[in-house]
Parts: structure tokens; C-alpha cells; sequence
């Protein structure tokens, strides 16, 4: 039988997967088998046979049948392998029957395996990227699913940790109650939406903001963001519906409490601009980003957060809004599109460990009846709401006498209807909009420490 040439193929170990297929047969190396077969996926072989009789053996071994040639080759047969690789992976096994490789040698063979299989996988995906980025219309959209790929492969080269030890998992539970700062815990500005929250944004978390237009949504998530980030926690806000200009306008009259309507028209007296210079040079070196992108897509908002963690950490982002992002998908239903851009924001909250704040529209039925809103009401809601942990949705009670009667109040509702990692409450603050800003002084939380700009 011929082999391939290694001196011609760095990324081929051969010599390393011989060394494997050896393992399979001898009693006296079941558990170094067993724990190679655990380790070493089949697509790491160079050689596509040597896979399927790894992949044969892990069958085996699954199903607790015993390991031999007889039993390898009976398995191939039963997945259609094709008769010339059946008589090949016959012969190499009768060539290895009765050897016994030697056990010292198995750590530096599995890690030759693992290094060339991770390389080669490596090097089909930057294939991949280079062919989607020669076609690509998009070059935005090209990178981010560049990014997709490389995240991806970078997740599965990572030791597994989804199996954890109870005992392991009761030592940090308990290291997590004596040390309750170690919690990564992001005070919202609200005192008593925070005590809803169980102390504020949580890292893996996705909490959804539902508003009809004009009651608020895209103020309380730039506020969250702000004081996220004015506690040294890294933020960025990604904003579909208003440029970078119109969000620090906002963050400004909020920050430097400054009527809107002023900075709008750019008519700041002296008072106002001692205001905005005491806030810029407060607020300058906040770590905060604004992404300016009216088109904005999943795989776009992936790649900016997966960059901005690795140059400069990340803890909050924020969406808004969630029904502007557009999809990637063709042919589907728009609740279909936007549940899976919910879905993946889902799972960049966890990948990342950052809490992501959606904003989101309600259906215009609600607006119509005049009633308060309810999570079905969430504009497109099939997806949103199953991967939200927290759910809130903003209402402005109608003045109910005088003049103004039957417009919005000068109150604003946040129902928490859903709150996984705490109770369902009613939380009702000052609507300030001419100052860009929800809740009074009173209600708002006092500053806490800053800790360091930039940290995870």
C-alpha cells in the first residue's frame, strides 16, 4: 500500500496518525485509546480513510462494542464506504494487528494531529473568506462573516468547557456569595428599576426595551450606555434611526442637563456652555463608541463587538433599533428574519460575555386600543421575547384631566413583564424629554466608584 509524501505537506502528520490507528487494537492501550478518541476529531486526519476508521472506532466505542478489525471493518461496510477504502483500511489494519506502539510516545503524536487537523481547518476557512470576499457586493457584510468563520473556529479550538462539575460549580458559587464585586454587575441609572434587576446589567444577559414611538426607548438605552460608561465600562451603541450627531446631542443634554430644544438649534448661553465644558471634560474619555450605520446587519454588528472586545474590551451594547437591522436571510418571513437576528444577538451576549440592550418597536394595534402594552404587542415578537431574559416595556399614562387631558403624562411606565433573574415590577419615573433624559435627580442612582476604562 502507498502512503503520502510528508516531506511535502507540513500539514500532514503521518507518521502521528499511524501512531493513532495503532491504538485501536491493543487491549493494553484501551484507555489511551479511549482518551484519544475523545480528544481527536476524524476530520483532523490528513487522510480521509484514516478518518473513516476513526470515526468507525468512536461509533464503536459509543455504542460500548468492542474495538478490532474485524468489528472497524464491519462498521465501514454498514456507513457505504466505498470498497476501495474498505480494502485499504483492511490492509493497514492487518499491518498494525499484534503491535503495541509505545505509550510514551502519545502525547506528542495526539498533539501533532490535533495542531495539523486545526491548521488545515484553519487554512480552508481563510480559502473560504478569500472566495466570498472576491464575489462579495458588500465588503462590510464580507467581513463580517469572515468574522463568523474565524469566531467560530476559534470557538471550537478552545478546550470544551460545557461540561462542568457540580463540585467545581458549588466552589465558585460560593466564592461568588463571599465575593459579591467579582460579579460583573452594570448598575442601570434607575435606583428602583436596579433593585428589580437584581443590582443592574448582568454580562451573557439580552434585555429588551419595547416602546411605541416616542416613548422613550432610544433614551433609556442611550442612558444605560452612558452610565455604563461613565462607570468606566466599556459600551458601544449601535444606531440605525439617528446619526452620531443627533446621540451625543441627546447624551449631552442628558449629561450636561441642557434643554434639547437649545442644543438642537445651537443657541447655548453662557450659562449652558459652562455646562457642555464641564461635562465634555468630564465625559471625553469615557469609554463609549456610537456606530453610525443606517443599514446595519448581525454579521456587521458581530464583527464591530468582536472587534472592540479584543482592542478594547466590551461590556454593554446596545440596539437600536432591533426592527432597522437588516437580514441576511432570503426568502423568509420578516418575523422569521428577526428572530434570528435575535437569536444570534442571543448568542453574542454569551460568546462575548456583554449584556446587550435591544430596543424595539410594538405593534401599532396597541397604540390604536390606547391600552397599556403587553410583550405580545413586541413589533415581529416570535423571537424577541423567548431569547430576552429581561423584558420592559415603556408607557406614558394619558393625563385624565384639564386641558391636556387624554395626552401623555409627564410619567413613564418601565413594565418589567418578564425578568428572568428576578420578580415582574411596575417601575414609574419623571419623564424629562426636553432634557433627552428619563427620571428625576431623586430617582436616579448615585455615581458608584469608577472602575478602570477598558476592563472586560
Amino acid at each position: 500500500m502507498t502512503y503520502p509524501d510528508t516531506l511535502s505537506d507540513p500539514l500532514n502528520a503521518f507518521d502521528a496518525e499511524l501512531y493513532l490507528i495503532g491504538l485501536l487494537q491493543p487491549v493494553t492501550m484501551r484507555a489511551l485509546r479511549d482518551e484519544a478518541l475523545s480528544a481527536v476529531d476524524p476530520v483532523w486526519f490528513a487522510d480521509p480513510m484514516f478518518g473513516a476508521v476513526w470515526a468507525a472506532a468512536r461509533a464503536l466505542r459509543d455504542d460500548e462494542q468492542p474495538i478490532s478489525a474485524r468489528t472497524l471493518l464491519g462498521h465501514l461496510r454498514d456507513v457505504d464506504t466505498s470498497p476501495n477504502s474498505v480494502a485499504r483500511a483492511e490492509r493497514l489494519l492487518s499491518r498494525y494487528a499484534g503491535h503495541t506502539p509505545p505509550a510514551a510516545e502519545y502525547p506528542h503524536h495526539v498533539a501533532a494531529v490535533v495542531r495539523c487537523g486545526r491548521l488545515r481547518e484553519l487554512v480552508a476557512v481563510c480559502n473560504a473568506i478569500k472566495a466570498e470576499a472576491v464575489t462579495a457586493e458588500d465588503p462590510a457584510q464580507a467581513l463580517g462573516a469572515a468574522y463568523d468563520r474565524l469566531a467560530a473556529l476559534d470557538s471550537a479550538a478552545e478546550e470544551t468547557t460545557d461540561v462542568q462539575r457540580y463540585g467545581d460549580l458549588l466552589d465558585a458559587f460560593v466564592e461568588e456569595q463571599r465575593n459579591p464585586s467579582a460579579a460583573l454587575v452594570i448598575p442601570t441609572p434607575w435606583i428602583a428599576l436596579n433593585d428589580v434587576l437584581n443590582g443592574g446589567l448582568r454580562a451573557g444577559r439580552v434585555y429588551v426595551i419595547g416602546a411605541r414611538p416616542g416613548d422613550g426607548k432610544s433614551i433609556s438605552a442611550h442612558q444605560m450606555a452612558h452610565r455604563a460608561a461613565e462607570m468606566g465600562h466599556p459600551a458601544v451603541v449601535f444606531s440605525a434611526e439617528m446619526g452620531a450627531g443627533e446621540v451625543t446631542d441627546r447624551m449631552v443634554s442628558s449629561g450636561a442637563l441642557i434643554e434639547q430644544s437649545h442644543i438642537t438649534r445651537r443657541r447655548l448661553d453662557q450659562g449652558a456652555w459652562s455646562q457642555v465644558n464641564t461635562y465634555v471634560d468630564r465625559a471625553r474619555h469615557y469609554p463609549l463608541s456610537v456606530v453610525d450605520r443606517p443599514n446595519l446587519t448581525v454579521s456587521y454588528i458581530k464583527a464591530v463587538c468582536r472587534n472592540e472586545k479584543r482592542r478594547n474590551g466590551l461590556d454593554v451594547v446596545v440596539i437600536d433599533y432591533l426592527q432597522l437591522v437588516g437580514s441576511e436571510q432570503r426568502g423568509a418571513r420578516r418575523e422569521e428574519e428577526v428572530a434570528a437576528i435575535s437569536r444570534q444577538l442571543k448568542q453574542l451576549s454569551r460568546e462575548l460575555g456583554v449584556a446587550v440592550i435591544i430596543a424595539a418597536q410594538l405593534n401599532r394595534e396597541s397604540v390604536r386600543n390606547n391600552r397599556k402594552p403587553v410583550a405580545a404587542d413586541l413589533r415581529e415578537s416570535g423571537g424577541i421575547e423567548a431569547d430576552a431574559d429581561v423584558v420592559i416595556l415603556h408607557s406614558r399614562p394619558a393625563i385624565e384631566e384639564g386641558d391636556l387631558k387624554g395626552e401623555p403624562g409627564w410619567t413613564v411606565l418601565f413594565d418589567v413583564v418578564k425578568n428572568r433573574i428576578g420578580r415582574a415590577a411596575l417601575v414609574e419615573l419623571d419623564w424629562r424629554a426636553h432634557y433627552a433624559t428619563i427620571g428625576s435627580p431623586q430617582q436616579q442612582a448615585r455615581l458608584a466608584a469608577v472602575r478602570p476604562a477598558g476592563g472586560a
